[in-house]
């Protein structure tokens, strides 16, 4: 042996005398270090299974830690029958320098060991999150509750080629309800294909300059629709990037059709109130000197028909004319007294039966003017409360104006077909008859006052600008009102709405009319 390994005994010489003693240190040797190997073995398949560690090297300098624990042991159970200094101190030496590296290792990472979170804290923070997703869940139903509940219609354009096109990415149900176009036809398409025609070119303008100014725009837009006229009061918010420029347009808008009807009404009823107070004094004043008029006219017309010269005949013509000029006169005084009271008692009774008549009392009128008409209406009756011959006047004179605008645009050499349209429909509490034509339409800037009394875009003498002011007189005095509106494909639209009442009782026959 060498000077490091003496000629010494086993140690388990020792314990021979005792084998108990020794195979109880072989056996507690050899399972130890047997366990010291198994650990490192688990560890390792755990940290390579877990990739989620945040140290997984510890795991590999534990598991050779132990390993060299083992060693140690196994050196022990072996140098107990075969002595061996050197190795044992060396293994030793080994198991000690791994121990001090693991030692000096884990001390300086302990605080970042402790600053993990538990497992407790990470459920804690799933939870948090899970319950933060909750509620944003939450709050992101609610609000597209409240986006799809909403009254007013909002729609989100995406703005293309800086400001020269626009997408339409969003529209709440209410945006179909209100321009009565469905989301399949609007959504990802080009916002002025997809809009209702005629409207787009009029809106487009605020579309561009909510885009190149930045700012909120404000507008108000009325057109024909799939559900009627309808009127609009818009507001545009533009949307900025990261970038600071302009890349969507948040719009909202909101149905004034009634507002404005009920405004232009108070406005009309006010404006109206007061002129059928001058005309109902002016009627009355003036019946008083045309009545005298007319009584001395008699008393001429019998004196002068006794003059059987020629003078006299002259005389008995002028009379004849200046008779004929004092009852237009009178007439007009007539119609003018129509503007301040409705007249003859109320009643109810079939709309259609009545504004059917004076359908067929135009087209037999009207019938060597070679124009087209016709009338549609419920099956049923249509309940209103009023004087029927008014009504039948107001509708008269309503075809009377249309009759006219036709042979208007006929003389001006249009394409279009003489045509008149009557139709009677219920909306909601109200009985809407509309007349359409085509005519050459009712200008933008005349279209509020056509229905003051004496306005006339006639030619003096052919209109004395108070048929469509009886009109009007006549459809407020029965709870409702008048419009006129432009047609896209040409022509004019006079709608008259009336208020419906309950039918009688022994009911009202509907009066089926062919034109």
């Amino acid at each position: 042996m060498s000077s490091l390994t003496p000629n010494l005994a086993p140690p388990g010489v020792c314990m021979l005398l005792e084998p108990d003693l020794a195979w109880l240190h072989l056996l507690s040797d050899v399972g130890t270090g047997l366990a010291y190997f198994s650990i490192p073995a688990a560890l390792v398949v755990f940290a390579i299974r877990r990739r989620d560690l945040a140290y997984p090297w510890v795991f590999g300098l534990f598991a050779l830690f132990i390993i060299a624990c083992g060693a140690t042991h196994f050196a022990h159970a072996w140098t107990m029958f075969h002595p061996d200094p050197l190795v044992e101190g060396l293994i030793k030496a080994f198991c000690a320098a791994v121990s001090i590296a693991t030692a000096i290792t884990l001390w300086p990472l302990l605080p970042r060991l402790l600053a993990l979170p538990s497992p407790a804290a990470l459920a804690r923070e799933v939870e948090e999150r899970r319950a933060a997703e909750r509620r944003a869940l939450d709050s992101e139903a609610r609000t597209a509750a409240f986006v799809a509940n909403l009254a007013e219609a909002l729609f989100v354009l995406r703005v293309e080629q800086r400001g020269a096109g626009f997408v339409t990415e969003t529209v709440n149900p209410a945006y179909e309800r209100l321009f009565g176009l469905p989301a399949a036809q609007v959504l990802g398409r080009d916002a002025q294909a997809g809009f209702i025609p005629g409207i787009t070119e009029r809106v487009l303008p605020n579309w561009q300059r909510a885009v190149a100014t930045g700012e909120v725009q404000r507008y108000e837009v009325e057109a024909e629709t799939p559900l009627g006229h309808r009127v609009w009061q818009t507001v545009l918010v533009p949307m900025r990037n990261a970038e600071g420029e302009v890349e969507r347009l948040l719009g909202s808008a909101r149905d004034i059709t009634e507002t404005r009807r009920l405004q232009a009404g108070l406005v009309e009823s006010a404006r109206l109130a007061t002129i059928g107070t001058m005309c109902a004094g002016l009627a009355h004043e003036t019946s008083q000197p045309l009545n005298a008029a007319l009584l001395w006219l008699r008393h001429a017309r019998q004196a002068a028909t006794g003059l059987m010269t020629e003078q006299g005949a002259r005389l008995l013509s002028a009379i004849g004319v200046v008779e004929g000029q004092l009852r237009r006169a009178g007439d007009l005084v007539a119609r003018i007294r129509g503007l301040a009271a409705e007249g003859g008692a109320a009643e109810t009774f079939d709309a259609a039966r009545v504004v059917g008549a004076a359908v067929r009392t135009a087209d037999g009128q009207y019938a060597p003017d070679g124009i087209a008409w016709s009338f549609t209406a419920p099956p049923g009756p249509v309940s209103v409360t009023g004087t029927p011959a008014r009504l039948e006047q107001a509708v008269l004179h309503l075809l009377s104006n249309a009759r006219d605008a036709v042979l208007e645009a006929r003389a001006a050499g249009a394409a279009a077909p003489s045509r008149i349209a009557v139709s009677l429909r219920e909306a909601g509490r109200q009985a809407v008859i509309e007349v359409r034509d085509t005519g050459p339409g009712v200008p933008e800037a005349l279209r509020h006052s056509i229905f003051d009394p004496f306005f006339t875009t006639k030619d003096p003498g052919h209109g004395s600008g108070l048929g469509l002011s009886l009109a009007a007189a006549v459809a407020r005095g029965m709870g409702g009102g008048i419009t006129a509106t432009n047609l896209a494909e040409g022509g004019a639209c006079f709608t008259m709405t009336l208020a419906l009442s309950e039918p009688t009782a022994d009911g009202l026959v509907p009066l089926a009319v062919a034109c």
